[in-house]
């Protein structure tokens, strides 16, 4: 502390394709040198800890929200499947990646027993779970408006802008305009993000069999999905969403809105006071508009860009049938 002085082939296709995804997506959220997860947060308290981690939800959940359909054509009669692998990441923003809070008016021995029973204000500030792995972040007393103590806390545990996330995915459909999807990812350990689980489903209709004539294919769905990162964080995202889609020979073009909702619970035991820390983080994202396209092969490659708070890019390898 710092004192101042006051088939076959294509099942090998998809699987190596999968392999590759999570490969890179490993890859690129590993830090070097950085701590595990858990270690940095159980040395702060609830306050800090919020501050902290709460850009996981904002990029995370934003990233379960998108990269939902690649088509609003659904047929109403034969069944159609598939199955591949999607990809997402999220464009932070700057100050995704550095917090401050300021608390006013507490008693400053909650932070240092030596100025016990004086009031102050009380700021706590440092990068972001995102933020710089190489600069701790500091917890700062004031009194009668001077600094009069501070001490260090936690790096960043990743020092990037784009969070990366990447789930096998099947679809099953074709009956009176339905369609049913699945994401998994079984548990596999992430390095400093610590052993993850991905879980997700929605469904879809498409009203084109009973209106005809339309000019494009009209879709309407949900999603749901859950995130877990040990037994420290627990994500949940849902999205409802409209999709319209236009096919042409080659490719076929889609776009659509969606409402987002997303949020964040975090439990841990703080180390020092060992006190039960328990806290929920709801995403920022609360809307998006996607625009896309996919080409019409049995090799179904798409691309979208997903534009709310944050952006948010996607794109799949999926083959149907």
């Amino acid at each position: 502390m710092k004192k101042y002085p006051t088939g076959k082939g294509v099942g090998m296709r998809f699987l190596a394709t999968g392999l590759l995804a999570l490969a890179v997506m490993i890859m690129t959220i590993q830090p070097v040198q950085a701590e595990d997860l858990e270690e940095l947060l159980v040395q702060v308290g609830e306050t800090y800890a919020t501050g902290y981690s709460s850009p996981f939800i904002h990029a995370f959940g934003a990233n379960q929200n998108v990269g939902t359909y690649q088509t609003a054509n659904i047929p109403w009669g034969g069944l159609t499947f598939g199955f591949g692998v999607k990809m997402m990441a999220t464009n932070l923003n700057d100050d995704d990646q550095n917090f401050s809070v300021n608390i006013e008016n507490v008693d400053l021995g909650a932070y240092d027993a030596a100025w016990s029973g004086r009031t102050g204000n009380v700021v706590m500030s440092g990068p972001t779970i995102f933020g710089d792995t190489e600069t701790e972040g500091s917890i700062t007393g004031y009194y009668n408006g001077l600094p009069v103590f501070q001490t260090e806390t936690i790096t960043g545990l990743v020092d990037t802008k784009n969070v990366p996330l990447a789930a096998p995915e099947a679809y099953l459909g074709g009956i009176y305009g339905l369609k049913a999807t699945v994401r998994y990812l079984p548990e596999v350990d992430l390095g400093d993000y610590g052993k993850t689980k991905f879980m997700g489903y929605g469904l879809q209709w498409s009203p084109n069999g009973v209106v005809q004539n339309l000019p494009v294919d009209v879709m309407v769905g949900f999603f749901t999905q859950e995130l877990d990162v040990g037994t420290l964080i627990e994500t949940n995202a849902k999205t409802y969403f409209l999709g319209v889609s236009k096919s042409y020979p080659v490719a076929t073009v889609y776009g659509g809105i969606a409402k987002d909702e997303s949020d964040m619970t975090v439990s841990y035991t703080e180390q020092d006071s060992g006190t039960e820390i328990n806290f929920s983080v709801d995403g920022v994202q609360e809307s998006h508009v996607t625009l896309g396209v996919s080409l019409n092969f049995l090799l179904g490659l798409n691309v979208e860009v997903n534009k709310g708070d944050l952006v948010t890019y996607s794109g799949g390898l999926m083959f149907g049938f």
